[in-house]
């Protein structure tokens, strides 16, 4: 998955120096005061989520159809559960990988406690950079709409919530899966429930990290193997729980797949659409 992680993994600079722009104010003015001052409360788990959540509602929506439809190009025949498997590959993939890269960078001799910790506080922003992609892709793959805003970030919320967050979307409104619900909620009842939801996600996300970060720190090689366990253990999560809140996939698509020559390679794509 070398496209995403180009595009994805020159994106922490705003998180770690501190930059804090229009769209993260926007992303964060957005929620309520309660919940605003539980973001301020997480520290960096906080920043992190608002940042990912900034990058990924801001993102062109032909940057993840075209995604999808890349993947179909490559694979004609596949059905919507067999593209599923590919993009869940690519996601496990890439998360892995980050999380071996951040452990042995966090462990190498004269780094110092505190660069391995930023280290793996960028590692943390490309994970749920690719985590929130991954999520909105797999919406998208269910027949999602992935126009706007408010509702492209309760898609991201519900997956990264778990099973509480698929529980609060099913009580707000009844229907066979968060994304036919959030499809029908009014755009109040939307902003609502995303203030719920990103309660239940800081939690699930401050917990999943600090026991990630406490194996990342640790002796060369150590971390390098732990950090890659934990990743792929979190990855597993966020599969697993994409799959459970978005609902049941289509049987078969309802439009051709594009032929190779249809569609822009995702590198080019994803680079010139990705928001600073």
């Amino acid at each position: 998955m070398g496209f995403v992680r180009k595009t994805l993994g020159s994106l922490g600079d705003s998180v770690m120096f501190g930059r804090r722009d229009s769209k993260e104010q926007a992303v964060t003015d957005a929620f309520g005061s309660d919940s605003q001052a539980l973001i301020a409360e997480s520290g960096m788990a906080g920043k992190i989520l608002v940042n990912s959540l900034d990058r990924v509602v801001h993102l062109q929506r032909s940057a993840i159809t075209g995604y999808v439809d890349w993947l179909r190009s490559k694979n004609p025949e596949a059905s919507p559960a067999e593209i599923q498997d590919l993009m869940n590959k690519h996601f496990v993939r890439l998360a892995t990988g980050s999380g071996a890269g951040a452990g042995t960078a966090a462990a190498i001799p004269g780094i110092g406690f505190v660069t391995g910790a930023l280290t793996i506080s960028a590692e943390s922003l490309v994970f749920l950079d690719a985590a929130a992609f991954y999520t909105v892709a797999s919406a998208y793959l269910r027949g999602a709409d992935i126009t706007d805003p408010e509702r492209r970030k309760a898609l991201i919320l519900v997956a990264l919530s778990g099973s509480q967050g698929t529980a609060l979307v099913d009580a707000s409104l009844t229907a066979t899966s968060s994304v036919s619900a959030i499809s029908r909620m009014s755009p109040g009842n939307v902003r609502e429930v995303n203030n719920q939801l990103v309660k239940i996600a800081l939690n699930q996300i401050s917990k999943r990290m600090k026991q990630a970060w406490i194996g990342k720190i640790m002796p060369m090689g150590i971390g390098a193997v732990l950090g890659t366990m934990a990743n792929r253990k979190l990855a597993a999560k966020v599969v697993h729980s994409t799959s459970e809140s978005l609902g049941a996939l289509p049987s078969v698509f309802d439009t051709p797949a594009p032929s190779e020559d249809e569609v822009q390679e995702p590198v080019a794509l994803l680079a010139s659409q990705v928001k600073e």
